[in-house]
């Protein structure tokens, strides 16, 4: 067996252990389900979970939702490209594929656009395109670079239908004038990530009440085009106007530990997924319903 052939085989046998892990996960004791430190009536979102599903152990590293067109629900590991799909509904694990080798790579980012091309973006802003596969398959894939190495650390991506681009979101700026703005990129395949929307740091962080708001996942609200950002330190989540312009934020309540990934799904309620680690314990999946 040829050395790909076999690494390739045991991230195989890991996703079908995980598979089989999360159902026994999913039957145990969830977690208390809290309200969030800080709620707004103007927020789309209830202020407490009416669902939480701990994750399996080999989903600790869950980096990225993204909800595909026909509604079902994403997710990336942070350190492999693996896909998985997730049952909102019931807290179950669907399928697992790879997308190479798999990819290896530090994956802060998830995107699905309306014609089902799936988009994963690295830290550095390298960019991967290619379909969903089938459970267990190996998928073929292309690569792009959004040019932003050395500008910032990307950490969040969502597609921007209305205008067929990629909007990164950076949780880190290299410019020292840039160090307390929150940066967002817009990206078209044929060229560079260009600035799109920028907002104060400060702003943002007292409007929901924590220390920082430094971004880690985005999702677009497809019903009112409001941007949906999501911050994993001190955790915290604002809700943008089409044009950029806060509306809403909010503390998240504690237990979201590590709050990395953010999607809406199709009727409405928004997800949250929370990275587990070895200090942490197991990851979560919390499910907020619509107001």
């Amino acid at each position: 067996m040829k050395a790909n052939d076999a690494t390739m085989m045991r991230t195989m046998i890991k996703a079908l252990l995980i598979a089989g892990a999360f159902y026994i996960g999913a039957c145990g004791p969830t977690p208390a389900i809290p309200a969030s430190a800080h709620t707004s009536s103007n927020s789309l979102f209830a202020s407490a979970p009416d669902q939480r599903w701990f994750l399996p152990d080999g989903l600790r590293e869950i980096s990225a939702l993204a909800v595909a067109p026909n509604g079902r629900l994403f997710a990336v590991d942070d350190e492999h490209a693996l896909i998985y799909e997730l049952d909102a509904d019931q807290g179950g694990l669907m399928k697992t594929f790879a997308v190479g080798a798999p990819l290896t790579g530090d994956f802060e980012g998830l995107a699905i656009t309306p014609t089902g091309d799936f988009w994963m973006t690295t830290s550095q802003g390298a960019l991967f395109r290619f379909r969903e596969g089938e459970a267990g398959q190996r998928v073929e894939f292309e690569a792009f670079d959004a040019s932003l190495a050395d500008t910032c650390e990307i950490e969040g991506l969502a597609y921007l239908a209305s205008e067929q681009s990629l909007i990164l979101a950076c949780k880190q700026n290299q410019a020292r004038d840039m160090r307390d703005v929150i940066a967002l990129y817009a990206w078209r395949e044929g060229g560079p990530a260009t600035l799109w929307r920028t907002l104060p740091e400060r702003d943002v962080a007292a409007a929901a009440g924590v220390r920082r708001f430094r971004p880690s996942s985005l999702d677009f609200d497809t019903r009112t085009g409001r941007l949906l950002m999501l911050s994993a330190d001190n955790g915290a989540l604002a809700e943008l106007s089409p044009d950029g312009e806060l509306i809403t934020a909010r503390a998240l309540a504690p237990v979201h530990n590590q709050a990395e990934g953010v999607a809406v799904l199709p009727g409405g309620a928004l997800v949250i997924s929370d990275e587990g680690g070895r200090a942490r314990g197991r990851a979560l999946l919390s499910r907020y319903p619509r107001r």
